[in-house]
């Protein structure tokens, strides 16, 4: 695989982009139809969300080799031990990339993700139709865990998460996975397309799969953490979980978003 392609998928989503997933032997050219009301889990986002995006870049940075970027994962599903959980709301990951002009060593710096606590599938006790009981009502919450690696070229991306347990016995401070012993994901891009969103915006769309991490015990779940683990099946080893997400990744350069932004000095 070139650097210049590499390059390219990294950093831009483009035109340039387009071409040269279109070029790739394991990526597809196909554009993606626009979403149905139905399908729209499954559908681009309806606009290209660069709201978490710095307005300044670090000192040197030359505007022109610098791109924000975001990775939303919108669809698909996670299975964690005992529990099926569909993603019913986006997670949106931004980052910054560029390159070094004197090596061509890339940069990426994560910014921010911002998730939704999702319900879960037969609440805390896993029983059918208490999702909205008080005190027997669950959600999960993804957070980032210290890692993202995004490597569209080599069909690859490894992410560490952690999920926040919501529940009114659990407290505030119950999890599955933490910064130092997170869930690590190993994620194949099984297949890579172009896909137009609703204000024209050209996405990457990501479909990949992982059935090799593993899933620790709960922590910080206090009292309730024996019963969090029953409910869950945790600790879980690798080969009894799985992920399939559905991804769309886009950004622009910030020589687009700030036309007048110059190299800062100090």
């Amino acid at each position: 695989m070139s650097s210049t392609f590499k390059r390219l998928a990294v950093l831009s989503l483009s035109a340039g982009l387009a071409a040269a997933l279109a070029a790739a032997p394991a990526a597809s050219a196909r554009t993606a139809p626009k979403p149905s009301a139905r399908a729209a889990a499954d559908g681009p986002p309806a606009t290209l969300d660069l709201s978490d995006c710095p307005d300044v870049l670090p000192v040197g940075a030359d505007p022109a080799n610098w791109y924000c970027n975001v990775l939303v994962t919108s669809g698909g599903s996670m299975k964690i031990g005992k529990i099926d959980q569909q993603i019913t709301a986006p997670m949106r990951i931004t980052m910054l990339a560029s390159y070094d002009p004197k090596t061509g060593a890339e940069i990426s710096k994560f910014v921010k993700m911002r998730s939704t606590a999702m319900s879960v599938v037969g609440g805390a006790l896993g029983i059918p139709g208490t999702e909205s009981v008080p005190l027997f009502a669950l959600k999960v919450k993804p957070q980032y865990a210290g890692k993202i690696d995004l490597d569209i070229p080599n069909r690859k991306t490894r992410l560490a998460l952690k999920l926040k347990l919501v529940n009114q016995l659990l407290g505030g401070t119950c999890y599955v996975g933490s910064n130092a012993a997170p869930i690590s994901l190993d994620l194949d891009l099984k297949e890579i397309t172009g896909a137009s969103g609703p204000d024209g915006t050209f996405w990457v769309r990501i479909n990949s799969t992982d059935d090799t991490f593993a899933v620790p015990k709960t922590n910080g779940c206090g009292f309730a953490a024996p019963i969090a683990d029953l409910r869950g099946g945790l600790p879980s080893a690798s080969g009894a979980n799985h992920a399939q997400l559905i991804s769309y990744f886009g950004g622009k350069g910030y020589s687009e978003m700030y036309p007048k932004m110059a190299v800062r000095r100090k």
